[in-house]
């Protein structure tokens, strides 16, 4: 008689949080920063938000639960490809938290993303909107960072297709459902998958706090004269 899968909690409410509000916000972002005008003042209030939120990622990466630290789900070049391997010969491994591939996913993603806010807060549109950290550098280095944050959104839209797309694939043709864990936060595992260790979430807010600290350090204090 094979044995029934038990239900885990694979993913912790900040991680969850961060997610769906990551998600969120580069959409807004991007949707702002198209229409431009007057909704400038938000894409840059939006750039912050995601600023703070990366740079608590980068410490939940390390102190966080299991599932969100790093050294959970980045593996090496041939970790991937055993993975993928496995899972095109139908053989789809049941991983609590990122498999292999979704790992260097989820790194590209917030690369991507910490590559846009950090152009944009040295970008300027020459109209009326200017990156806080604009006035701290040469007017070259300005011009290149508007370049580079006008050509980094499409490679933010491309990997967000990718990983939508990704998702469906996995849904489809591997029954594996990725969207009800990351908003409840639980899976079912086969036997002998673990249920990831969770730390307090006071831990989060402290570094939530810290992150946001941070951030407006950066955007207002750092650019005063």
């Amino acid at each position: 008689m094979t044995p029934s899968p038990s239900r885990i909690r694979v993913w912790d409410l900040p991680t969850r949080i961060f997610h769906w509000a990551l998600a969120g916000l580069v959409v807004f972002s991007f949707t702002t920063g198209t229409i431009g005008g007057e909704w400038m003042a938000w894409h840059l209030k939006s750039g912050y938000a995601i600023l703070a939120l990366l740079l608590f990622r980068l410490a939940w990466g390390f102190t966080g639960s299991e599932s969100a630290r790093f050294a959970a789900f980045l593996r090496g070049p041939r970790a991937a490809l055993a993975y993928a391997r496995e899972t095109f010969a139908g053989r789809h491994p049941i991983i609590a938290g990122h498999n292999p591939l979704g790992g260097w996913m989820v790194l590209a993603m917030l690369a991507a993303v910490a590559f846009q806010v950090t152009t944009g807060l040295f970008s300027d549109d020459e109209i009326a909107t200017q990156g806080p950290l604009a006035v701290k550098v040469a007017n070259d280095t300005v011009s290149r960072m508007s370049g580079l944050h006008q050509w980094g959104r499409w490679a933010v839209v491309a990997l967000v297709v990718l990983h939508v797309v990704a998702i469906a694939v996995y849904r489809w043709r591997w029954k594996a459902r990725l969207v009800g864990p990351m908003l409840h936060g639980k899976m079912n595992a086969a036997p002998g998958v673990h249920a990831p260790f969770l730390v307090p979430a006071w831990r989060a807010v402290v570094l939530a706090a810290i992150a946001a600290a941070l951030a407006y350090a950066l955007v207002v204090i750092v650019p005063m004269p």
